[in-house]
């Protein structure tokens, strides 16, 4: 057993005083005010937090998910840990069928296998059923029309694995598929899309809940006509927002934030290989990108993913917008937690769950991390 001492416990909304964190054998089995027995690790003086969740994220440390190695996998994972982050999505690009079966195929032996990093909820495919006219960095060669029997033979040789799959709603057959992978056990978001705010509530009625990276690679929203943006803000599907104020402006992310108040919002990095790495050239599936001051662009000048971390997704959530802490750190926990449906497991501190556990000091650098009960990251 290991007693984890806090006097500050962030959990579901709130900042718990003097407890005692007791895991055992992977899982939290009590929350005391006093505990004895087992190794002792004090945290007091930090903030103990549920571990982070990135639900889209495609490389890291110089590693891409589409190197379709399982090395890739496991630095990745690595790379995650270190930003405080203990379960994500290894996240595809659009690429031939033969790259992206390759790289599903991989990402199972790595899910089946486990990494030493952060753990795997699954893959999540992005693309390559999506819109050309908002493909974003994604090859446009490479789009094509949707595929039932593509769709199903993935699934199969994913053995369990794809848990996350986009669709463009407005596109032939995207009903269709959206119902197929609802009923397969699979998750659908919703972007890189040129629909129509109709289209969009379409999407979401037939199974859609996650709108991806809200405000990119979307028809935006107007008075007139909303477009994808517009029915996002208006419904209840959940929605991803990469914080770095790149992606989207401060004052487009306060009125996210004010409709997706009611714990829709979820904070997500689209890192790319370049993280946590200088800036030079990459590969983001099959397109050059070059990182210049940590913004990542290809060629034509789109952005292509980011470098950004989790963590400082929340810190400018917090410290940029005056988030709560408690809240800002539930869009990068509990709420994407409750969004895949795994939240019984993971998402927040609690007797039950998973002994993934974080601690951060006031400046919200990451100074402890355990996975599954496993000290990963030691206090130093």
């Amino acid at each position: 057993m290991i007693r984890l001492k806090t006097d500050r416990c962030v959990s579901e909304g709130k900042i718990a005083r003097g407890l005692d964190i007791c895991t055992e054998n992977g899982w939290i089995t009590d929350l005391a005010e006093s505990s004895s027995g087992g190794e002792e690790i004090d945290l007091r003086g930090l903030y103990a937090c549920p571990g982070l969740i990135d639900i889209h994220v495609h490389g890291g440390g110089g590693f891409d998910v589409m190197d379709a190695t399982v090395d890739a996998i496991e630095s990745i994972s690595i790379h995650k840990l270190k930003e405080g982050v203990t379960s994500f999505c290894p996240t595809t690009v659009t690429a031939s069928p033969e790259k992206t079966l390759a790289a599903v195929e991989n990402i199972r032996k790595a899910y089946e296998s486990g990494v030493p990093g952060a753990r795997i909820i699954g893959a999540f495919l992005e693309g390559p059923y999506i819109s050309r006219q908002y493909k974003g960095a994604h090859p446009e060669e490479c789009i094509r029309r949707i595929d039932l029997k593509e769709i199903e033979d993935l699934i199969e040789k994913g053995g369990g694995a794809i848990k996350s799959f986009a669709i463009a709603p407005e596109l032939p057959g995207a009903l269709e598929a959206i119902k197929l992978l609802k009923s397969k056990g699979v998750n659908i978001r919703l972007g890189h899309s040129a629909a129509t705010s109709e289209e969009t509530l379409a999407g979401i009625d037939a199974g859609g809940s996650i709108a991806i990276h809200t405000f990119n690679a979307m028809s935006p929203f107007s008075h007139r006509a909303p477009g994808m943006a517009g029915a996002v803000l208006g419904s209840g599907i959940y929605a991803e927002l990469i914080c770095d104020f790149i992606h989207v402006s401060p004052q487009a992310v306060k009125v996210l934030y004010k409709c997706k108040s009611d714990g829709k919002l979820i904070l997500v990095t689209d890192c790319m290989e370049a993280g946590g790495m200088p800036d030079g050239l990459y590969d983001l599936g099959e397109m050059k990108v070059e990182v210049r001051g940590g913004i990542a662009k290809t060629e034509s000048g789109s952005l292509a993913g980011s470098t950004l971390t989790i963590l400082k997704a929340v810190q400018n959530m917090h410290a940029g917008l005056g988030m709560p802490l408690p809240e800002a750190l539930g869009c990068a926990s509990e709420i994407p937690a409750r969004a895949m449906g795994i939240s019984t497991e993971v998402g927040k501190i609690g007797k039950g769950m998973r002994a993934d556990i974080i601690a951060l000091d006031d400046e919200l650098n990451l100074r402890f991390a355990m996975v599954s009960g496993e000290v990963k990251i030691p206090l130093e």
